[in-house]
Order: structure tokens, then sequence, then C-alpha cells
């Protein structure tokens, strides 16, 4: 890993999170609503959760996925692609009752995967990951760093479907970000977006580690800041890191309210930054 996470901020960042969604989701009265500028309903964004917590669950224990998980994998050439197909079958197979019902499967799945969590597994030990491609593999801390980010996200996401005021919480997201954009990026690169661009990166997201992204000839590849030049520093909050890389926010609007600022010797590059990268 190229930015450590901390076990204890990311297992209190998921137990914050996980609270929230659930309480929010309990307290709906049907959860049939659009997520504004996705395809999913508040319900297919629970259903979402509950998967990925579980099966990340799984993961982290090392435990075998079982025929239900495996026969709802998806296939393709390149990790979003893999991912959506993979998502999309998830979601046929998972549906609620109601918001309570719905409730209870989130805060089940949120405990097991809690549970896995506090059983102190080795955050560098990598795990099979077939949601990503087959062969893939991640690292245990990558996957908790996944499944927060997944939920500020998410959680985020599912506040604007239900129109009640999204919680973001800096702390939760920035555990989560640094690992999961220096861990995840090189799989993401858009070979149209990226195509004929070179450039540098430092990401400095606020209260965490700073690494550096490198991008050439439609590929990247990530190493720690080590004080060496590059093309453009990106300086993020936790929650902007997120919600920009999930293409929730646009960076300009990121940097225009002070969540963001891009500077160096190609300050213009950072506005780039985001269209060098597919999302599943």
């Amino acid at each position: 890993m190229i930015v450590d996470p901390d076990p204890t901020a990311l297992r209190a960042a998921l137990d914050r999170e996980s609270r929230h969604l659930i309480d929010r989701v309990r307290a709906s009265v049907h959860l049939d609503a659009p997520a504004p500028g996705l395809d999913w309903t508040a319900g297919q964004l629970v259903a979402h959760l509950c998967v990925v917590y579980r099966v990340f669950a799984l993961a982290v224990r090392g435990a075998d996925y079982g025929a239900d998980i495996t026969a709802n994998l998806g296939t393709g050439t390149a990790v979003p692609d893999v991912v959506a197909a993979t998502n999309a079958l998830a979601l046929e197979a998972v549906s609620f009752t109601g918001p309570r019902a719905a409730a209870d499967g989130l805060r089940e799945c949120a405990d097991e995967l809690l549970a896995a969590l506090d059983t102190r597994p080795d955050f560098a030990a990598e795990r099979i990951t077939p949601w990503y491609g087959n062969g893939m593999t991640r690292t245990v801390g990558t996957l908790a760093a996944l499944c927060v980010s997944e939920s500020v996200v998410h959680g985020y996401d599912l506040a604007r479907a239900l129109r009640i005021r999204p919680w973001l919480h800096e702390r939760s997201a920035a555990a989560a970000a640094p690992t999961v954009m220096s861990e995840m990026l090189p799989l993401l690169v858009d070979p149209t977006g990226a195509g004929g661009f070179t450039g540098s990166f430092e990401v400095r997201v606020r209260r965490a580690p700073r690494f550096v992204i490198g991008v050439a000839a439609g590929r990247a590849w990530v190493a720690p800041a080590d004080g060496r030049p590059v093309d453009c520093v990106l300086a993020l909050s936790g929650c902007d890191a997120l919600l920009v890389g999930f293409r929730r926010r646009r960076l300009g609007r990121a940097i225009a309210t002070g969540g963001a600022l891009s500077f160096g010797r190609r300050p213009w590059y950072g506005l780039r930054f985001p269209t060098l990268f597919r999302l599943p």
C-alpha cells in the first residue's frame, strides 16, 4: 500500500457512517425515490451497501465467497466494466419489503463487517477480489478503506434521494480517501481521457500522508511523495477528495468553495485530473 490506512480510524469511521445510514433508512417513509445523478433508487443504494459490507466482510476474513456470490460476478476487460456488471447482477438479487427491513439488513451486514475488522486482520494481507476481475487481489486495508468511502459517498447519495441534508464527516473521509485513491486509481485509467497526456500530481488529502500519481502512455503509477518535482499539486479535504473522485462534485466547484486547491508549475493540470480516470 502506498498510503497505509489506520485500522482504528477506519473501524471508527465505518461504525459512525453505517449508524448514520441505518438511522436515515429506518426513518424513511419509502425508498423508491431516485438518487440524483444515478440510475439507482434509495432502496437500491441500500441494497448495494448491504452487498458491499457482506462480501467485503468475507474477504477480510479470508472466507469462501460461496455460490450465491460467485454466480453474480460480472465480466469485462477493464475493472470499471467488471464492477458495473457485478453491481447490476447484485441489485437483481437483493431487495427489501420496506425501510425497516432495509435498515435491519444494513445493520446486519455492517455488523458482520465490523466484527471481521475486530479480529485484527493483517491490513497488508492480500485478498482475492474477483469483482475487480479475474485474478485480482486487494489488501485488507484497501478493502476497509473502500467500505468507508462507499459509506460516505452513498450516504451523500441517499440523503439527496431522501431530500434531507447530507452528512459529510471529514474524519471518516480523510481516513479512507488517500488509500482508496493510491490503490485504486491506477486500475481506473481512462484510455480516452488519458490518451496523449503525460504528467504527475502530488495529492495532499488534509490530515493524511501525501502521495504522487503519474500518468503517461495511457497508464498510471503511484509512489510516495519524496520531494521530487511534480507538475501539479492537488490539495483536497477528505470529503472533496471522495466527492470529486466519485464524480459527485466537480473539481472546479471544490476549488471555488475552498475544498480543493491546485498549484505548482502546471496548476491547470488539476482540472484535467478527474478526466484521466473512469468510474464503474
